[in-house]
């Protein structure tokens, strides 16, 4: 288990190096997913990893597209936190689910 985290921590500090080539969405949604397979013991780890980075990429671009995916993250936080309160999950993670969808959907709507 030690050398798989190993090789995805290596993974992981070789794609943000090369992050400046690619757009920022991508680049938080590969980040994303290594941390999430990282630190994860499921697909389901590795998937909400990609939403939240890839929604975190996208607020931190400039200009309207950022500005949309900002708007949308917000939203989505509290729509994912209701969510998680009611179905009795973790509204942490909920929280950050919804806003790196929420990010996502108002990158791509603008």
């Amino acid at each position: 288990m030690k050398k798989v985290q190993g090789v995805l921590l290596m993974t992981l500090l070789a794609v943000s190096m090369s992050g400046t080539a690619m757009d920022k969405t991508a680049t938080g949604a590969v980040i994303g997913a290594v941390a999430g397979a990282a630190t994860g013991k499921s697909i389901k780890s590795t998937v909400g990893g990609a939403v939240v980075g890839a929604g975190t990429g996208a607020m931190f671009k400039s200009g309207d597209k950022g500005k949309a995916a900002r708007k949308g993250g917000a939203v989505g936080a509290v729509v994912g936190a209701g969510a998680a309160a009611m179905t009795g999950n973790s509204v942490l993670k909920g929280a950050a689910v919804g806003a790196g969808a929420g990010g996502m959907v108002g990158e791509a709507t603008h």
